[in-house]
């Protein structure tokens, strides 16, 4: 299996925080907007790190 690239793992890092920022808003009682469009970058970041694969 390859190596991610710099890309990949920056897009996976940005994923995982969004997930985790979007879960702390929930938690927290923040807007459902806020945790929609953390929800939506995490789902962004993850897509961009499967089309930037190599091959």
């Amino acid at each position: 299996m390859a190596r991610p690239s710099p890309l990949q793992v920056r897009s996976l890092v940005i994923a995982v925080v969004a997930a985790l920022v979007a879960v702390w808003n929930v938690t927290q009682g923040g807007p459902w907007y806020l945790t929609a469009i953390f929800g939506v970058g995490c789902v962004l970041a993850i897509g961009s790190a499967v089309l930037n694969r190599a091959g």
